[in-house]
């Protein structure tokens, strides 16, 4: 089945040198089934130009919907019984050319066609499950990426995936103790290796990732949210350097709670030290935000740097769950709503969806609420950067 219908476009305007931002709403999907969808993902699946669009529900279906040649969305299977939560990544785990999908201790290997689901299911680790946060990157420089999980019930910890034979058991090492959610990788420290950042602190990437050494970098804003139990430590996170001095900085969103907010944290000279400068976005009102379970670092605009994206979900949230983008004004961001139409989302991922050369925006829910904009029930959604 497929699915595209124009929903709203709202128009913003940049003052640095970009063009306009403009998006143009689409439903993907009016009736996602059930909740707790977590796992996203764009990647050109079919290898066919366009990016196509993963998740995955909790403990069941994976599924991808194909972005058709007419501009409309039609949704396959990928596999069942996903072990994660929220955690998923696209990486091609067999090298054959072809994007395949981890999540939790298992990973789903890509048929010929991939529109033949489900695909193959391959487990190489059968007690990670219930993961929240998996993240690819290459942590020991051997030009293959490793697969980096989290989860409330283990810790962080990452696997390197065999050469000879991916369908073996992974092997495993930890990094250091979990909180709910919050890991992102990147290279804070400028030595050509990769860190991983997790919530309030990052962890530097020792003898290509055998040892790992703790950082503090965020004493506030969230050091006073003691109040929210096992969320306090809950983030979305991503490293990048936003004002140009040439030094990474961490972006940090609050994930599990009403009244969050995003902020930004500038490193100092030497990014082991302390303390680094907290720069919390601005508000353009003065609503209650809800909680921020998405972040995304690009450059929207096409202006040269980069901008911030988050938006509300709807669990846990407050009316009318909005949709952000933080603009980059040389180091100083202004708040733009960009979808104001009662939707909230939920692990939304960005890139070139229709590969026109800006960047889009596609999510969906974890769980709806009665009174959202499309009647009570889930939904995936697509928004169109209209600048090109």
């Amino acid at each position: 089945m497929g699915f595209l219908c124009f929903s709203v476009t709202l128009l913003l305007v940049s003052s640095q040198g970009g063009g306009k931002l403009e998006f143009r709403h689409h439903f993907v999907d009016t009736d996602l089934p059930g909740s707790e969808w977590g796992q996203t993902a764009l990647a050109d699946i079919d290898g066919d130009g366009d990016k196509d669009f993963i998740t995955g529900q909790s403990g069941r279906d994976i599924r991808w919907y194909e972005l058709t040649a007419d501009k409309t969305w039609k949704v396959h299977i990928i596999g069942k019984d996903s072990p994660s939560e929220v955690g998923g990544a696209v990486l091609d785990v067999d090298r054959d050319g072809k994007l395949d999908f981890v999540a939790g201790g298992a990973w789903y290997r890509q048929p010929k066609d991939p529109r033949a689901g489900p695909w193959e299911r391959v487990v190489f680790d059968g007690n990670l499950r219930g993961v929240h946060d998996v993240v690819a990157a290459d942590l020991d420089g051997d030009g293959r990426s490793e697969a980096i999980t989290m989860s409330d019930s283990n810790d962080l910890r990452y696997y390197r995936i065999p050469k000879d034979d991916p369908a073996r058991p992974w092997e495993m090492e930890k990094v250091f103790a979990a909180v709910h959610a919050g890991i992102s990788a990147g290279d804070v420290d400028g030595d050509r290796d990769i860190d991983i950042v997790r919530s309030q602190i990052w962890l530097e990437n020792l003898e290509g990732g055998k040892k790992w050494k703790e950082h503090a970098f965020c004493g506030i804003p969230w050091a006073d949210r003691k109040d929210v139990s096992f969320c306090y430590l809950a983030t979305r996170s991503q490293v990048a350097d936003l004002n140009k001095d040439g030094r990474m900085e961490i972006v940090l969103t609050e994930a599990e709670f009403s009244g969050a907010r995003v902020a930004w944290f500038e490193a100092p000279k030497d990014p082991k030290e302390v303390p680094w400068k907290p720069h919390v976005l601005p508000q353009s009102d003065g609503e209650k935000r809800g909680p921020f379970h998405s972040l995304q670092v690009a450059d929207f605009d096409l202006d040269g740097d980069l901008d911030i994206f988050s938006g509300e979900m709807e669990r846990f949230g407050v009316p009318p769950h909005r949709w952000f983008i933080w603009e980059n004004r040389g180091g100083e961001f202004v708040e733009h709503v960009i979808l104001d139409k009662a939707l909230g989302t939920h692990e939304t991922v960005a890139g070139d969806v229709d590969g026109d050369g800006d960047i889009d925006l596609v999510g969906k829910l974890w769980l709806p609420v009665p009174d959202n904009g499309n009647g009570g029930r889930n939904h995936v959604d697509f928004l169109e950067n209209l600048l090109k």
